[in-house]
């Protein structure tokens, strides 16, 4: 039995040390959700000396030395923290997903790794076996190995799936890792981030992995503000390995941005200048044809060197010349020890064209000519015969065993996984690449080439944006192997491109993280489905609308405040105005309306009404100072001359006993329209000069004097102007208190809109002087201000809550219209619940959710064969335009037809309905080209003989086919809802009989 003593000696005598340094402060949950930043920069330029105090017993060890910004993000997560690491590419961010995973690992919870494409969730498998042994699994459309490991590997939109059906594991799921968050800027696919970030259930800690972005802080405190949790942001713009940026030119480089420098070299840049007017002048003095230059270099266009295609020679001529450009840069690269070299070619035939170029240069020693071909032998024995003699892979082969390689989307993914494999150990010297290289795991090169700095992005050439720029040139610098990074921009042509584009483009800031959120049905369906969320509340949650909800909590404490005070105004208690002064109220705010409408629209913007505000003409203003105040016109101020919104000098009579010098309280009390002038009393009146906006000219009479306006401005003594106007003013005033003043002409200015406002102005003057009680109070005045106080409250407290309320969200209109054509196709009924139609929609998450359910549920496949289902399915997934026409057999000319004509009603009905929708472009985006190939590959024709059908690369061939077998499992599911089990069966065979050979062999990642 334990004694006292030695149960107190069980207890320490102090709290840990590291215990007191991260005691944080509590506060209620109230005062939690009324803070406003959730966002916390960590600055990581001061050293973190008592990091091992901090985290005496780390999770996973390193065999190097911790970042700062790494040790910040380790002791957050240690901490139960959500973090935004933003940093340069090769900077170690992989550290902190691999710390996150082995914390999971400790506190036996799971951690989710999820990427942008499957690619490179396919790497990161790898990778995390490697670092993590066995207990890693992999979703992907096509893959489901190890569901129940507690490292998941997984793209974004399964991540999405599980998150609506309510998938179980979900609830063990400690961490969600994302990376590349800057891939939420893509057009199509960003929404899905949001999407998933809004519906991460909140005992989820969050992870965000980005590329260097300027508005980090802004997009965390949007993260933390969904998710009521603090999120760190730890950024650093160091890279391990600085950056040299060169211009290629006449066979040399020139140093135009030095390391660790934020400007472009003047004397490089003209140093390049110089060397590409000698090699020009050399050209046309050896040809003797000065016709024979290239375009301008650096500016792009479809032939992606110089200024478009080149002058006075042919295509064929100017990829000779790119060519010999590359033999020679390779050389280069070679001689001064800059290989192995990644060259982005923003198309893939001219990666391909590039490659072939160099067929005499051989990269290899034997040793790793040998390591390649064993490589390539292993890896290619999960093909079967005649799919390792395909075209593609006997010339990749070629180029390989030379050091040579391509990677681009039109690639088989054997071949690109090949490619990256062989890349990362350092066998292959000399990559021409795409952009999408850039995005994935680390695999660094010695040397990054530009062969041009301007790409297509879909609708038009323009040059790199910065942020694209810094994530390819980033690939450039080998942690531990270089010094520094070198970037070589080699556009050809025969100048350099403009200094202030390579400087934006080098130096600019990159791209902000912005929304891309919008409604699709599936999601709408989905979110009325299970009613864990409101659609509302998930377009009020999406990063679109973070401004307006950041300041929510503002806008309700102004809400708060606005109707105390408007509970300790006092009531209106006057037995002659209570019937009728909050009519005659808005009455005379139509008047002011009205009076503003005629002046600033129609007055000052002609000549008609320019010559009634001319010299001398005696008005009645009417501001928030001036009330109903005799003026007479001097002249319009210089600045406004020619302006419709003009402002004028005038000469106003005043009341001595008037107090003006308090007022902006006066601006609380509104004009009141002329129900009477406002004149002083003879002996007590003075004059001032004021400037007048037009808009507050509330009358104008038919008087005008003939005056010295400059003399009265100037103010002379005994000056007759003056007294004649000062006179003339008080005159004014006598004759208005009797009704005398007349109105100037206005039938001359002839404009229906104009005299149409102008009867309704008279007509409401009329009843302001004759219908209403309230004019007989000796107080309406002071009555009038407490009415105005009370309106204007009102009004502020009606407008504050319109911009928290649901109506004042963005997408409310398009929600409704989508709601409508979600009613019209029966997909939910008059209250929103969603009826089976809809439930089928909820499945389809490949292809147009609404068509293809109006074809299942048609039971328009009935006629068609397993291979002809599974063919013009293809429409659907099959995205690249260009391709050659198929060769159609007549069912299934027979089954586009159908689709078209689907297609058609549907678009017609959503533009119906009020969407934004183009009919043609609509249809045209279903793409039957593949029908073909599909039809052939499900017949079970070889995979070297379908390529022959079309002019498609072949990696684009397979993505098709991979994506199609997760549409047939989807209208699967959705025959297996409605019960057709002939559709069922039907999809089961076509998803066997596509299911086979090179298109589905496993990754060599796995």
């Amino acid at each position: 039995m334990i004694g006292p003593q030695e149960v107190d000696e069980l207890f320490p005598t102090s709290l840990p040390p590291q215990k007191e340094l991260v005691l944080k402060k509590l506060t209620t949950a109230s005062e939690a959700l009324k803070r406003r930043e959730w966002a916390h920069e960590i600055n990581v330029n001061e050293p973190f000396e008592n990091f091992h105090d901090l985290v005496p017993e780390m999770a996973m060890q390193f065999p190097f030395e911790l970042d700062t910004f790494q040790k910040q993000a380790v002791y957050h997560l240690e901490m139960g923290d959500s973090v935004f690491i933003a940093a340069h590419t090769s900077a170690g961010k992989t550290v902190v997903a691999d710390y996150a995973i082995a914390l999971a690992t400790k506190h036996m919870t799971k951690a989710i790794y999820t990427s942008p494409i499957k690619a490179l969730s396919n790497q990161k498998f790898r990778d995390f076996k490697h670092t993590f042994g066995d207990d890693v699994g992999i979703l992907t459309g096509d893959v489901q190995i190890k569901p129940e490991a507690s490292c998941l590997v997984m793209t974004t939109e399964i991540l999405r799936s599980m998150l609506y059906r309510g998938a179980d594991l979900i609830r063990d799921v400690e961490f969600v890792i994302f990376d590349e968050v800057h891939y939420v800027n893509d057009l199509e696919r960003g929404v899905v981030w949001e999407e998933v970030i809004i519906m991460l259930p909140a005992h989820v800690n969050i992870i965000l992995l980005s590329a260097t972005v300027p508005n980090t802080r802004e997009f965390a405190g949007w993260v933390g503000r969904t998710k009521k949790k603090d999120i760190y942001v730890i950024s650093t713009m160091k890279r391990p390995v600085p950056l040299e940026h060169y211009l290629y030119a006449n066979r040399d480089i020139y140093k135009i941005v030095a390391a660790n420098e934020n400007k472009i070299s003047t004397i490089g840049y003209k140093k390049a200048q110089d060397a590409m007017t000698k090699r020009k002048e050399q050209i046309e003095k050896s040809s003797g044809n000065s016709n024979t230059r290239g375009g301008r270099g650096g500016r792009g266009g479809a032939v992606s060197r110089g200024g478009g295609k080149p002058i006075g020679r042919s295509y064929h001529a100017a990829m000779q010349s790119d060519r010999n450009l590359f033999v020679h840069l390779i050389g280069m690269l070679k001689t001064k020890s800059l290989l192995p070299v990644v060259i982005f070619t923003f198309s893939k035939k001219r990666c391909e064209e590039y490659a072939s170029g160099l067929s005499k240069t051989d990269l290899c020693s034997n040793l790793e000519k040998s390591e390649i071909h064993v490589f390539i032998e292993r890896s290619l024995v999960r093909l079967r015969g005649s799919d390792k003699h395909l075209p593609q892979i006997l010339r990749m082969r070629e180029l390989m065993s030379r050091g040579i390689a391509v990677h681009h989307g039109g690639l088989l993914p054997i071949m690109k996984e090949i490619v990256e494999i062989l890349f990362a150990r350092g066998l292959i010297k000399v990559l021409f690449a795409t952009e999408t290289f850039a995005m994935g795991v680390n695999m660094p090169a010695r040397c990054v080439v530009f062969s041009s700095i301007r790409k297509h992005d879909g609708r038009n050439f323009r040059d790199l944006l910065p942020g694209e720029y810094t994530q390819m040139s980033g690939r450039a610098g080998r942690r531990g192997l270089d010094s520094t990074g070198v970037v070589i921009i080699a556009t050809g042509g025969d100048e350099p491109p403009e200094a202030s584009t390579l400087s934006t483009m080098i130096l600019g800031k990159p791209t902000k993280l912005e929304s891309q959120f919008r409604l699709t049905y599936n999601m709408i369906l989905n979110l009325l489905r299970v009613e864990a969320l409101k659609v509302e509340e998930m377009i009020k949650r999406s990063f679109s609308e973070n401004s307006t909800q950041k300041l929510l909590p503002d806008t309700k404490r102004l809400v708060d405040e606005n109707e105390q005070k408007k509970s300790a105004l006092r009531q209106l208690d006057c037995a002659i105005c209570e019937p009728d002064i909050e009519r005659f109220y808005d009455v005379c705010g139509e008047v002011v309306y009205l009076n503003r409408t005629m002046i600033t629209q129609f007055i000052t913007a002609t000549p008609v009404g320019n010559r009634a505000l001319c010299m001398g003409r005696l008005v009645v203003i009417n501001t928030n100072v001036y009330r109903n105040a005799p003026a007479l016109i001097l002249k319009p101020l210089p600045s406004s001359a020619n302006s419709q919104h003009r402002s004028f000098y005038c000469l106003v009579l005043l009341d001595k006993n008037l107090d003006i010098s308090d007022t902006p309280n006066l601006d609380e009390t509104p004009p009141l329209p002329i129900t009477e002038i406002c004149t002083p009393e003879e002996g007590n009146s003075e004059t001032e000069i004021i400037t007048v906006p037009a808009p507050d000219i509330l009358f104008i009479t038919r008087l005008s004097l003939k005056i010295d306006a400059d003399a009265i401005m100037a103010g002379k003594d005994n000056n007759l102007d003056m007294v004649k106007a000062v006179q003339e003013l008080q005159s004014f005033g006598a004759d208005a208190k009797k009704g005398g003043i007349v109105e100037y002409d206005w039938g001359k200015i002839k404009d229906v809109e104009f005299q149409e406002m102008l009867r309704s102005k008279n007509s409401l003057m009329k009843k302001l002087r004759s219908e209403f009680q309230c004019t007989k109070c000796p107080e309406l005045k002071e009555h009038y201000s407490l009415i105005h106080a009370h309106k204007r409250l009102s009004s502020q407290i009606e407008m504050l809550k319109m911009t928290i309320s649901d109506q004042n969200l963005e997408l409310l209109p398009d929600y409704h219209q989508r709601i409508e054509i979600l009613r019209r196709l029966n997909y939910i009924d008059d209250q929103g619940t969603v009826q089976l139609k809809g439930r089928v929609a909820c499945e389809i998450n490949s292809a147009d959710e609404l068509l293809l359910t109006e074809l299942v549920l048609d039971n328009v496949f009935a006629d068609f064969e397993p291979a002809e289902v599974v063919a013009i399915l293809s429409c659907f997934v099959f995205q690249e335009r260009n391709a050659s026409e198929p060769r159609l057999t007549p069912k299934l000319t027979k089954g586009k037809e159908v689709v078209l004509t689907y297609a058609r009603k549907l678009a017609e009905l959503q533009a119906e309905c009020g969407l934004a929708i183009s009919v043609e472009d609509y249809v045209a985006s279903f793409r039957f080209e593949l029908v073909e190939v599909v039809y052939e590959w499900a017949r079970g024709l070889p995979f070297k003989h379908i390529t022959d059908l079309t002019d498609v690369l072949e990696g684009s061939i397979v993505r098709c086919i991979t994506r199609l077998d997760e549409t047939c499992r989807e209208v699967m599911g959705a025959a297996r809802m409605v019960g057709d089990t002939s559709l069922y069966k039907k999809m089961e065979q076509a998803e066997q009989d596509i299911k086979r050979d090179i298109v589905f062999a496993a990754s060599l990642y796995f």
